[in-house]
């Protein structure tokens, strides 16, 4: 069994500790920026696969992952057990569960089974399988992941997708479209804040729309890149109306966003999902 750690909250619109696995994406997204990052000794609440699952059933749920992708394949065993086992011990925990990997089909089965204490995000940031596989090397197909959605939607279990970092790669409706087939109901979108490493990454990748984009990125908050507040309203306004024509709701995360607050765009603050109390 891998090594796993269950540490403090580090979002408090989700106010649950996250689990964060030894293995690390060997090929992180280009616009990641927390492949590195290693939490201080202060922040572990528990450490160890049994010590984990006790610790991790008193809270109302858990985090994962947000420094690699908890569906890796070298982590799949060990994301069942955890799931599993600590469902065992607290019927009413709900993890909140993200990746843009291949679930494997007994987890999935696991998912189906407690369907209404699951929260299931799947990140499909753009439809342009070209694009996608530059900023996210380690990951699968845009194409798989719309397919895992729709067998998992068609099996009763809600999949919100994240479309984060959202850079105007496709045309919104397009977008929207590709969603609604594969059964989203809910989507949760920013427009990505790069760091310095993540900026040069993203300039180094040789593509030339992908340079185009991150070029117009331009607005310094701190040491974070970011499009300036014109520029995010106008793509969101238009990913959103497209969304919502279609019956897709959405909602835009603030954690980098606190500018928009005065907008009539739909922010989110607290996290809120029905199976998420």
């Amino acid at each position: 069994m891998k090594k796993v750690s269950l540490i403090s909250p580090m979002y408090k619109c989700q106010d649950v500790p996250m689990v964060i696995l030894g293995e690390r994406c060997s090929s992180p997204c280009l616009y990641c920026g927390l492949q590195k990052y290693h939490f201080p000794e202060e922040s572990i609440i528990a450490f160890g696969v049994e010590n984990v699952i006790k610790e991790m059933s008193k809270f109302k749920g858990a985090y994962f992952s947000p420094v690699t992708d908890c569906f890796l394949p070298e982590n799949t065993e060990s994301i069942h057990y955890l799931l599993e086992e600590t469902w065992k011990l607290n019927p009413n925990w709900v993890p909140l569960v993200i990746t843009k990997q291949i679930i494997p089909d007994k987890t999935i089965d696991l998912f189906v089974k407690n369907k209404d204490r699951l929260v299931l995000q799947i990140s499909v940031p753009i439809i342009n399988e070209e694009i996608a596989m530059i900023l996210e090397p380690g990951s699968i197909s845009i194409s798989k992941r719309l397919e895992m959605i729709k067998n998992l939607t068609s099996r009763g279990v809600e999949v919100i997708t994240v479309a984060m970092p959202y850079f105007g790669f496709d045309d919104p409706i397009f977008f929207a479209r590709s969603l609604l087939v594969a059964g989203v109901k809910r989507v949760i979108t920013a427009t990505g804040v790069l760091v310095e490493g993540t900026r040069r990454r993203m300039l180094e990748s040789q593509n030339e729309e992908i340079i185009g984009v991150v070029s117009k990125i331009s607005f310094v908050r701190g040491q974070k890149y970011i499009f300036s507040q014109e520029k995010r309203i106008e793509m969101l306004t238009e990913l959103i109306s497209a969304l919502e024509s279609l019956g897709i709701k959405s909602k835009i995360c603030t954690s980098d966003n606190h500018d928009l607050e005065e907008t009539s765009l739909p922010l989110c603050h607290v996290f809120n999902h029905k199976n998420f109390k």
